[in-house]
């Protein structure tokens, strides 16, 4: 999941899902550092990509909010 425009395909849910998943397996530990880190980094632009498409989402609310009523 290195490629960025993977997660801008991704619907909201579907991130948190695999945000979920992430956080899941670096919960149950085990995991050897170097895939702690790419895990932890995963979850890290999983985050990122939620929070853009929660900002938009804010934004065209209150674009609708702010629109003179007929």
């Amino acid at each position: 999941m290195n490629d960025f425009s993977e997660l801008e395909d991704r619907s909201y849910e579907e991130l948190v899902e695999a945000l979920e998943a992430v956080l899941s397996e670096l919960e149950n530990g085990g995991l050897p550092l170097d895939q702690a880190v790419d895990a932890y980094e995963r979850g890290v632009r999983l985050s990122e990509q939620a929070e853009r498409l929660l900002t938009e989402a804010e934004l065209r609310i209150e674009q609708l909010r702010e629109r003179p009523t007929t």
